[in-house]
């Protein structure tokens, strides 16, 4: 299915976040990528659209099962 709001996604922050997670000394921080209106998880830097898809292509990075961050980046 499409996204109901293409204007959202058509601007330099396209409406997701990255957060990141405090990791132990030495290992790779975790984040998590979120629809920034869409999740009730607030924080973490404003990426584009772009920048949200290459943040999925990295081990360390998950789309939120909340609200869905990566089904509109496929």
């Amino acid at each position: 299915m499409k996204d109901e709001h293409p204007a959202q996604d058509a601007g330099p922050a396209a409406g997701w976040t990255l957060q990141l997670l405090p990791s132990p000394a030495g290992a790779s921080p975790r984040g998590y990528l979120h629809r920034a209106e869409r999740c009730f998880i607030r924080g973490g830097k404003a990426l584009s659209r772009e920048e949200a898809q290459n943040a999925l292509t990295m081990p360390d990075v998950e789309a939120c099962d909340a609200c869905h961050a990566g089904d509109s980046l496929r």
